[in-house]
């Protein structure tokens, strides 16, 4: 870039530092409650999997029936 342009520019009040700020993107609220929605199906799903485990196979990943019952039994703390 030349002179003349740089002194163009800057009367123009465009900087060549000057940086624009990204627009903040929204999602629409049925998109979010649909993400909540598939969160909460699979959070779902994978506890009836855990209830669903024999003893064996709870005791090859380490946790008892007892542990297991009280996973699957709690309520998800999932954000939207």
């Amino acid at each position: 870039m030349g002179a003349i342009d740089t002194i163009l520019n800057s009367m123009r009040g465009q900087h060549l530092n000057q940086t624009r700020q990204a627009p903040v993107k929204t999602l629409p609220v049925w998109l979010l409650v649909w993400r909540w929605y598939c969160r909460c199906v699979d959070f779902n799903r994978s506890r009836e999997q855990l209830r669903d485990l024999s003893d064996h196979e709870l005791a090859d990943i380490g946790i008892s029936r007892e542990q297991a019952m009280t996973e699957a039994d709690r309520w998800p703390k999932l954000r939207v």
